[in-house]
């Protein structure tokens, strides 16, 4: 019965009484559950149908403690799983990364709507070259800091072509903490 009036829900978003009749059939299944995962699927989507999306805060889109604790490589795969193909395509940039702090160096490609990254290496060909420590870009990334503050107050020098290095962060997908559960996506 609840498949039918997803079907209907879907065909009708705006149909008040099937969402209603709907949101009492979840929450009936989600008081019979055993399983606490779909007791609170089952509540969630009453909720849902009966309230819409439940309000989050705004918060940077990963935890401090996260970006913290991973290593480089891991960093540059987050940033790679962060990058927006569509609006990278056709866009091909080299930035080469200076950690002063670590005495490391990085070389991030952008091509092909993909971000990769070479540890240990430095490419002569870059667009731009960012020299900063790692808890500078730690901050860069959880929005504590912008590059203009960065820059402005000697956190990070960039050789080369800034406007670069601040397209590519401009390119960074931010995933919504909720989602629909229910309900059509618009």
């Amino acid at each position: 019965m609840a498949e039918a009036l997803g079907h209907v829900v879907f065909s009708d978003p705006a149909d008040t009484a099937a969402r209603a009749l709907a949101a009492a059939a979840l929450e009936q299944l989600g008081y019979a559950a055993e399983s606490a995962t779909w007791r609170n699927a089952y509540l969630l989507g009453a909720h849902e149908l009966r309230h819409g999306l439940p309000a989050t805060t705004a918060r940077a889109p990963v935890s401090p403690d996260v970006i913290r604790a991973m290593s480089l490589d891991l960093f540059f795969d987050y940033l790679g799983v962060r990058l927006d193909g569509e609006r990278a395509d056709g866009r091909r940039l080299v930035v080469n990364w200076q950690f002063a702090d670590l005495g490391r160096q990085y070389v991030l490609t952008r091509d092909h709507s993909a971000l990769t990254y070479l540890a240990d290496r430095r490419s002569e060909t870059a667009d731009a070259t960012v020299t900063l420590e790692r808890a500078v870009l730690d901050r860069l990334v959880l929005r504590e800091l912008t590059f203009d503050d960065a820059l402005a107050r000697q956190l990070a020098t960039i050789d080369g072509d800034a406007a670069k290095v601040v397209e590519l962060f401009s390119l960074f997908d931010d995933f919504a903490l909720m989602f629909e559960v229910v309900e059509p996506r618009h």
